[in-house]
């Protein structure tokens, strides 16, 4: 399904290592590098925007394109250069008018201070976006770059974590999941949240457990090995605990659930994922991709 990849690059050392995992992305054909400049105001004032690409830029951005054509001789690679004072804006905006089905950004940049695991940029992004975004995490980077097996994506689709709250948000990202080539493992969550007695919780996970394994049971039919787990707890903390926990390659959520605002692009939970996981996130929005 994401045949068409934005990946808004800082031209860090970070960047260039997240190719890696673009350039094999499953169905993906066309990658659009997109460099956004910060704009500065001109000194001669008026409101003159003056662009500054410096040749060192430039050539990193070459760099870039051919490290991914390396990697995938069939994948088409245009670069794009930009000059805004709104970064993610221009980065939402040049998705939307590409009609990209994916956004995919690191966690970190140049400009983002050491121990903050989400950059200002990555997350105006994760909330504005109507499209699909992945952030890839410096760790998961580093951790998998040596567990390549000889391929240009280093198994990031080997252990995939899918939380449900059984809305048609989580069913919408667990039918592209479940559709997704080189899916390895699914880890089906569900966390159990309400209930004013031990009780009436008691009575909810078991009626989660009943449902989950159905989701369980429908993928084994399809051939794609998974597990199931219910928690009690914070949806968000436990999300991330248990993708810590089993040492997933990916947490691939849906951007809503039940409950949660519908006029934010993104809901609580899944923001609060994408903001503090140690994981890569993939946050599936609820429109159908347009690549």
């Amino acid at each position: 399904m994401f045949r068409r990849i934005l990946f808004a690059t800082d031209l860090s050392e970070y960047a260039k290592k997240a190719l890696d995992y673009i350039a094999g992305f499953p169905d993906a054909r066309e990658v659009l590098l997109l460099y956004v400049l910060q704009a500065a105001r001109s000194p001669r004032g008026g409101g003159e925007v003056v662009e500054s690409f410096t040749g060192r830029e430039r050539s990193l951005l070459r760099e870039e394109k051919r490290h991914l054509e390396s990697l995938n001789k069939d994948l088409r690679v245009t670069t794009m250069v930009k000059t805004a004072t709104d970064i993610p804006g221009a980065i939402i905006e040049t998705a939307e008018e590409e009609g990209v089905s994916l956004i995919a950004v690191g966690a970190r940049g140049n400009s983002v201070v050491e121990g903050i695991l989400l950059g200002s940029v990555s997350m105006a992004i994760i909330r504005r976006s109507r499209t699909n975004v992945l952030v890839l995490r410096h760790e998961i980077i580093e951790d998998m770059a040596e567990k390549r097996h000889g391929m240009p994506c280093p198994m990031i689709l080997a252990k995939v974590l899918c939380p449900t709250d059984f809305s048609s948000f989580s069913d919408r990202a667990l039918s592209l999941v479940s559709t997704t080539k080189g899916i390895g493992e699914i880890i089906l969550l569900t966390v159990v949240s309400h209930g004013e007695t031990e009780s009436d919780i008691q009575n909810a996970v078991e009626e989660a457990k009943e449902r989950i394994e159905k989701i369980r049971g429908d993928l084994s039919a399809q051939g794609i090995g998974a597990r199931s787990i219910v928690r009690i707890g914070n949806p968000a903390s436990e999300i991330i605990e248990v993708a810590d926990e089993e040492d997933v390659s990916l947490i691939w959520i849906g951007s809503h659930g039940k409950g949660w605002f519908r006029e934010l692009l993104i809901g609580s939970t899944a923001y609060d994922v994408a903001m503090n996981a140690r994981k890569p996130v993939i946050i599936i929005r609820e429109a159908e991709s347009k690549a």
